[in-house]
């Protein structure tokens, strides 16, 4: 199994984090990840099966935070970013996109998460992990007195005991039937299994997307 629409953000050419293809310019990840570097740090690189090898690799030409109401709420109350791309993607049956899903995400629902089998090593295997929904009382129970955690927002749950969606980086997507459910945007990782990676619920800011997408920020500006 492949995720087409899996991609990483690499700072000076070292990965960062993860990122999702959901258009020919623009891919999307998390803010945290990318806030504090210079734009012509950043590039985004997709196609590949090996972590920081091969592939495609494209330079940022801009990125837009997440706005509401064509405001860009200080400080951001979404941990999303849009990063766009100097030229297009090449698609290929290695390099595609995800289609945003409008939804909702929901209780119990299936999904998969992309992940690098050793984040921190060059060449590492892209793996993928079958996870569920956990009901959203489960999830604010098990980060009760860590975080808090908001309406939007999802905790996610191996399907099975092969699968590890704590591997899983900033930025990558939960997807099911090629419907881009969640992105994650926190994970404290493999070392306390008792606490989920959660997932911003795509469903909750695809008006954002649209309005990137369309270049209505450019009104803004």
């Amino acid at each position: 199994m492949y995720c087409t629409s899996s991609g990483s953000i690499e700072v000076d050419g070292k990965f960062a984090c993860s990122a999702t293809i959901i258009d020919d310019f623009y891919v999307l990840t998390s803010n945290s990840c990318t806030s504090g570097y210079p734009l012509s740090s950043l590039s985004v690189r997709v196609g590949t099966d090996k972590l920081g090898h091969r592939g495609q690799v494209y330079m940022a030409n801009q990125t837009f935070p997440y706005m509401s109401g064509g405001i860009v709420p200080t400080p951001p109350n979404l941990d999303v970013i849009l990063i766009q791309v100097a030229t297009p993607f090449t698609f290929t049956d290695r390099v595609m996109w995800l289609n945003p899903n409008n939804d909702g995400t929901k209780a119990l629902q299936n999904g998969v998460v992309s992940a690098w089998a050793e984040p921190k090593s060059k060449g590492s295997p892209l793996v993928l992990s079958s996870v569920f929904v956990l009901p959203h009382a489960n999830c604010s129970a098990m980060y009760n007195g860590i975080r808090n955690i908001s309406t939007s927002e999802f905790c996610l749950w191996p399907n099975d005991s092969t699968s590890r969606p704590c591997l899983a980086s900033l930025g990558a997507p939960m997807y099911y039937n090629e419907q881009f459910f969640g992105l994650v945007t926190y994970n404290v990782g493999c070392s306390n299994p008792n606490l989920p990676v959660i997932i911003q619920g795509v469903s909750t800011f695809t008006s954002y997307i649209i309005f990137t997408l369309c270049d209505f920020p450019s009104v803004f500006t």
